[in-house]
Formats: C-alpha cells, sequence, structure tokens
C-alpha cells in the first residue's frame, strides 16, 4: 500500500498499556459515540492510547442499551501506574454521566 504524504506514523511506546473498561446504559436521546470518543480524548489526553466499543447490549426488558468501552492507556516516556489511570478513568466515568447523561454500570 502506497503511503500518501498525509499520514504520519505514529511512534509506538516501548512501556506496556494499562486497560481499563467503561459500560454505562445510554440517555434516551441525543448520545453519540463520537461524543463520548470526544470527551475521553479530552480528558485521557495523550495518556490515551486506543479507545474501542467492545460490546452492545439492550435489555429484554427496559429496552434500555448499554455500552461497553475498551479504553487503552499507554505513556510514550514511562510505565504508568494503575492509580495515576485510576484517576483519569475515573474522571472519564464522571464526565460522561454529567455531560453525556449517561447512567454508568461501574
Amino acid at each position: 500500500m502506497k503511503r500518501t504524504t498525509k499520514e504520519k506514523d505514529k511512534p509506538l511506546s516501548k512501556y506496556p498499556a494499562v486497560i481499563n473498561d467503561i459500560s454505562f446504559w445510554l440517555p434516551s436521546e441525543n448520545y453519540t459515540e463520537n461524543d463520548f470518543y470526544d470527551l475521553v480524548r479530552t480528558i485521557g489526553g495523550d495518556l490515551v492510547e486506543k479507545v474501542d466499543l467492545i460490546d452492545k447490549f439492550e435489555h429484554p426488558k427496559t429496552h434500555k442499551t448499554s455500552h461497553c468501552y475498551r479504553i487503552t492507556y499507554r505513556h510514550m516516556e514511562r510505565t504508568l501506574s494503575q492509580s495515576e489511570v485510576r484517576r483519569v478513568h475515573q474522571a472519564v466515568q464522571e464526565a460522561a454521566v454529567r455531560l453525556l447523561a449517561v447512567e454508568g454500570r461501574f
């Protein structure tokens, strides 16, 4: 595959990733996945390597929908501690509830 001049190689970190999942019930309206991705990147900044939607579930009785995302955290120059990632992840959880009106399952 030929590369274009717009493509840039992102350097790879030699340090291990810390992976945390987040699950929540979606609000009845006005939720988009891109809003969640933007929120995670705004809060986590360069520590967020990747955000993946890994599961969707619809409750058979209430018909509420739940999403589960896997967030991969990694630093380019050092190993992240679980407590350091926990602070960022908790901030993501709190902001998702406050700004996106989701109902946390954490």
